[in-house]
């Protein structure tokens, strides 16, 4: 086994190195400059296992908050797990994961995201949560006809927009928390569009000089890809953010747009009406590192959302075997990691309970997670 231990800040151009050389092809811009919350050493905390002073696998994970209103939640997000090819078969990712996790909870952190959902995730606790309504909008949609002729006045945003755009961010109820600097650092990013060959935009829409509503899209540009344009991220008034989604499809000939909008977000989903969408997961997998402390990290959320319901509703340390025991109202719950990440956060919990206390239960959860392929994706 070789050496496991956290890059340096000065060997972080090895660590982008070999992500380019793992994810990237030569029309793409290296990681380095895409994903700088891995990449510009503000952060040391993702680990790598170097053999003769070689870096030959590497994990990113970065720090953040996610906020729910009022309440904020100590997060970490994973991304640009790799090994060298000539290295693999080590268990070099495993052995990563295992030190990703110990450092989440000595930093008093309990939620992790990960990019990925490959076996290597699930076979360490991390699953998938079915959370999202995939809208693949189109000129023909009547809703987006109807939202292209609003009244706001749509246009790209300019840099005088930043105090704006920020402003409509901070307003979402449920979000990463971002500095202002922190948004134009992803925004000159464009993680997301990068990875699929396209080209990102923000539109505004505006009424008597005031932003409305912002949307981050991903068009088509010079590179070939069939890739579909989507929207990123959004924010503002929903009607308005329609609109100014609305417009670029029909001002840039968009035959399809892709929009993933979180069940939470409830004005976007009335604003789309009757337009037809599927069920999906949230993109990758979470993994809850340490359950009591979420339980107590997410208890003034619930005690916000229904105080009658978390009465009588206790989460207690993991029993033999490592599952976790939930009690509601006396009666002990056993759940496994995939049943508590089903509970706490999915639309449809798969879960066998007594009727009784899956009502009780359904006024506490699901609790909500932005959207994890926005402009925040590791």
């Amino acid at each position: 086994m070789g050496d496991i231990r956290f890059v340096s800040r000065e060997e972080l151009k090895q660590a982008a190195e070999l992500s380019d050389l793992v994810f990237r092809d030569e029309e793409q811009t290296s990681m380095a400059v895409k994903f700088p919350g891995i990449f510009s050493g503000s952060y040391l905390s993702s680990p790598g296992v170097f053999e003769d002073g070689q870096l030959v696998a590497f994990a990113g994970l970065v720090p953040g908050f996610i906020q729910m209103g009022t309440v904020s939640v100590p997060v970490f997000s994973l991304g640009s797990v790799c090994t060298h090819p000539e290295y693999r078969g080590k268990g070099y990712a495993n052995a990563l994961l295992q030190r990703v996790f110990d450092h989440i909870d000595r930093a008093g952190a309990s939620l992790l995201l990960v990019s990925g959902t490959r076996d290597l995730y699930i076979r360490q606790g991390c699953h998938t949560f079915r959370s999202v309504r995939s809208y693949l909008l189109s000129p023909e949609n009547e809703v987006v006809r109807r939202a292209a002729a609003g009244p706001a006045i749509v246009r790209e945003a300019e840099e005088r927009d930043w105090f704006g755009l920020q402003r409509l961010a901070e307003n979402r109820e449920v979000r990463y928390d971002r500095s202002l600097y922190e948004l134009a650092t992803l925004v000159r990013a464009e993680a997301i569009a990068d990875i699929y060959k396209l080209k990102q935009k923000i539109y505004v829409a505006e009424s008597d000089g005031r932003l409305l509503a912002y949307a981050v899209i991903a068009v088509r540009n010079k590179l070939k890809t069939e890739a579909v344009p989507l929207v990123i991220e959004w924010g503002g008034a929903p009607e308005a953010a329609l609109q100014a989604v609305s417009q670029v499809i029909a001002a840039k000939g968009i035959s399809e747009l892709q929009f993933q909008v979180p069940w939470h977000e409830t004005g976007m989903i009335r604003a789309l009406g009757s337009s037809t969408y599927l069920e999906e997961p949230n993109p990758g997998t979470v993994k809850i590192v340490n359950p009591v402390r979420l339980w107590q990290q997410i208890h003034p959320y619930l005690q916000q959302k229904s105080p009658e319901a978390l009465s009588g509703v206790e989460l207690h340390s993991a029993a033999p075997g490592g599952e976790t025991v939930l009690t509601v109202n006396g009666t002990a719950v056993h759940l496994s990691d995939m049943e508590l990440i089903s509970l706490f956060f999915d639309t449809q919990p798969q879960l066998e309970l007594p009727v009784a206390i899956r009502e009780q239960l359904k006024e506490l959860f699901p609790v909500p997670l932005p959207y994890a392929s926005g402009l925040n994706f590791v």
